[in-house]
């Protein structure tokens, strides 16, 4: 009898990492495969929709004597010093080797031959796989391994690459309890030779055999070349499949979902548009800035002069300005302005909403893209929101909240689909006005609609994203691992 083909997708409390896998998984059970995820239960539906098995993440873990795993990974940072390194989160390796026993005993508990994980956040499910044999490919929803580059160069310059990345290195190295973390795991995984992040290349032991990237070689962050020659000599490809998007309709992972009725009508009024020759703006800003994340969410600046609240209400309003008809005048004179607002009950507070404007929760956006083919996309920069609307043609506005959307906003100004306006810098003089930002992003929205060489671009880029391989090429190469792993 044959043993039933398992594979278990380990992926973080992050919509961002986990939507593009779950296109892979649904491609998995349609050849037989059962699939479980170990995740969080807000994206409970959007896993089951897939066909595959939902495991509650806290539920395994207060079985095995963690109450709260969040809170168990969070209370770690100070481990390290206090206040806490910023590096602490993405390069230590405190809570992974705390965490690491109880992955290998669920995981050992699930008779799996297959294993997708995240290689940013969940990097010790890498470690439990290594330490049961099973095989492994991760999954990594950045700009390729050349991402870390391209965020230092964003914010101190291509110079100073190099200088920043040996210099973490050897301040990861030099902590103490990290480096205490450091050789728990190497002893738990009989690998003395682990780096874990104490030499460059950063996050290179979070890397297998095989890593499944959702963009193009053409647009992915280049790595140096002596990244470039590590990993070749460590044998560890890197596959750029492209866009991994899902089938029509499909569930996707979002806080703040509409109800089902809600988006019907949305895509109604959205074909309607497009029937009658309207054009189509989409605004949205993100699943992260628009939450309640301490760091990077609606309350917090992410070390910027102004909150997420500022940023996103900024957004709307310079939209809706530009863009919005009057009162009482006939809406389909203006484009239909479709808004993703996220969870935040007060997302529109104070904020005027012209006729025009579509204000919902939450948006199906690969089914929006591609039904409305929007003639302008105001977005927060995100990895898959760059893919998915290039996907269909669409020229962008980035307004980056944090992290690598800052690197993806240049790279889009570089490549020339599109143009940004970046969050305003801390002052620690005077009060950052807002409205100055409101006003760039206004006049942002009108570059990129009346340019045509960005949408020009843009359409040439999607010429080019339709040969990737897809998810069809990712679920080959997942099934190729499993091959190639009975083979040894």
């Amino acid at each position: 009898m044959q043993a039933e083909k398992v594979a278990v997708f380990v992926f973080p409390g992050a919509a961002g990492h986990i939507n593009p896998s779950l296109p892979l998984a649904r491609g998995l059970v349609a050849q037989g495969w059962t699939v479980e995820y170990l995740a969080n239960t807000v994206f409970k539906e959007a896993i089951e929709d897939t066909g595959a098995s939902f495991c509650d993440r806290d539920i395994v873990f207060r079985e095995r004597g963690v109450d709260d795993v969040t809170a168990a990974v969070m209370s770690t940072a100070t481990d390290y010093s206090d206040p806490p390194p910023k590096w602490w989160l993405n390069f230590g390796s405190i809570s992974a080797a705390a965490l690491m026993p109880i992955y290998v005993n669920w995981l050992g508990s699930r008779n799996a031959r297959l294993v997708v994980f995240c290689p940013v956040l969940c990097s010790v499910a890498r470690f439990a796989a290594l330490q049961l044999e099973i095989p492994a490919v991760s999954l990594l929803t950045a700009a390729g391994p050349g991402y870390i580059d391209a965020a230092i160069a964003s914010m101190a310059g291509a110079a100073a690459v190099r200088p920043v990345a040996a210099g973490l290195a050897a301040e990861v190295k030099a902590n103490v309890r990290n480096a205490e973390a450091v050789e728990s795991l190497r002893s738990q995984l009989a690998l003395p030779g682990l780096t874990l992040n104490t030499a460059e290349p950063l996050c290179c032991d979070y890397y297998v055999e095989t890593n499944i990237v959702s963009t193009t070689e053409e647009l992915a962050d280049p790595m140096c070349p002596a990244d470039a020659e590590y990993y070749r000599a460590a044998g560890k490809s890197f596959h750029f499949v492209g866009p991994l998007l899902d089938a029509t309709g499909a569930m996707r992972s979002q806080p703040g979902q509409a109800e089902e009725g809600q988006q019907r009508e949305l895509l109604r009024r959205v074909e309607t548009a497009v029937a009658s020759g309207r054009p189509v703006v989409y605004v949205s800003m993100g699943t992260v800035v628009t939450s309640d994340n301490a760091e990077h969410g609606w309350n917090a600046t992410s070390h910027s002069g102004i909150t997420g609240q500022q940023l996103c209400q900024s957004v709307y309003r310079a939209v809706f300005q530009e863009l919005g008809a009057e009162q009482g005048s006939a809406e389909a004179s203006a484009p239909l302005i479709v808004v993703s607002l996220g969870p935040n009950p007060d997302a529109l507070e104070g904020v005027v909403v012209p006729p025009n404007a579509v204000c919902v929760a939450a948006v199906p956006q690969v089914d929006l893209l591609r039904l409305g083919k929007p003639a302008l996309f105001v977005t927060n920069g995100g990895q898959n929101s760059l893919m998915e609307s290039m996907s269909v043609g669409t020229p962008v506005l980035v307004c980056p909240g944090f992290g690598d959307q800052v690197s993806n906003a240049a790279k889009v100004v570089a490549r020339g689909w599109g143009a940004k306006v970046d969050r305003p810098p801390a002052s620690t003089e005077t009060a950052v006005d807002a409205s100055a930002y409101q006003a760039l992003v206004r006049a942002g929205v009108r570059e990129v609609l009346n340019g045509e060489e960005f949408a020009k671009q843009a359409r040439l880029i999607a010429a080019g994203l339709a040969g990737a391989p897809g998810v069809d090429g990712a679920v080959r190469l997942l099934l190729l691992e499993t091959e190639r792993a009975l083979g040894k």
